[in-house]
């Protein structure tokens, strides 16, 4: 038996199937992740679809990891930034067992998502749009994912979340809006901008007039070794 973890980016649902049939789940044999298969084989509900496959975990819960291409376990030094590994402190480094990319017989949960959505609509996976709990928070990303034009003010469609208190009262909360350009933030980066300019002028002033007394400095110099030569060649002649 073999469970198959399906999730619809499109409307936010996910469902697990367990399916029995081993003919049904040899779809995915010496497949890797990221590649999409055809549903079709799985069941007539799924008639039309296309699956992209973006993981698992074998029979003993080891996840799979994108880039290992081996059908097996293996024990790799993970540090901060590779998947399947959480580090505990800054710097450290792991070594641990993780199964590869390709798909085989051992694999006991098939992580996938829909690419492409059939004829029929399935329960719990298709048939209803959940609603989108945590939006984008970059202003950028607002903008791009309601259509905005810059002109528009994107502080108005941060999408907000009820919580409910202790007392029992509901308020809304909301993500601060990052890179977000506002009239402070302009007067700051010109403060700023006018600072580097005082400070380089300061600095060119300061190099100038060392190198005002650094001539004036090697002039003196001058004048004193050709008068301690002249009174040197003054003693010899005497």
């Amino acid at each position: 038996m073999m469970k198959w973890n399906i999730a619809n980016p499109a409307t936010g649902q996910q469902k697990l199937f367990d399916i029995d049939d081993e003919r049904k789940n040899h779809i995915i044999l010496e497949k890797r992740m990221g590649q999409e298969i055809s549903a079709d084989i799985l069941g007539d509900e799924f008639k039309g679809y296309v699956l992209r496959l973006t993981g698992g975990n074998d029979k003993q819960g080891f996840p799979m990891k994108q880039g290992v291409l081996l059908p097996h376990r293996t024990r790799l030094l993970l540090s901060a930034g590779h998947s399947c590994y959480r580090p505990r402190r800054t710097g450290e480094r792991k070594r641990k067992s993780v199964r590869g990319a390709i798909y085989n017989v051992d694999i006991g949960v098939v992580s996938a998502i829909i690419v492409k959505q059939g004829e029929a609509d399935i329960a719990g996976l298709t048939d209803n749009v959940l609603p989108k709990r945590l939006g984008p928070k970059r202003a950028t990303k607002i903008r791009k994912f309601f259509g905005l034009s810059k002109e528009d003010d994107v502080r108005k469609f941060v999408i907000r979340r009820e919580v409910t208190q202790k007392n029992g009262k509901t308020t809304t909360k909301a993500p601060a809006i990052q890179r977000l350009v506002t009239p402070q933030r302009l007067q700051r980066k010109r403060h700023l901008r006018s600072l580097q300019v005082r400070r380089t002028a300061a600095q060119a002033e300061q190099i100038s007039e060392y190198k005002d007394k650094l001539a004036k400095h090697a002039e003196e110099r001058k004048v004193h070794n050709a008068a301690v030569r002249a009174a040197k060649k003054a003693r010899r002649s005497a």
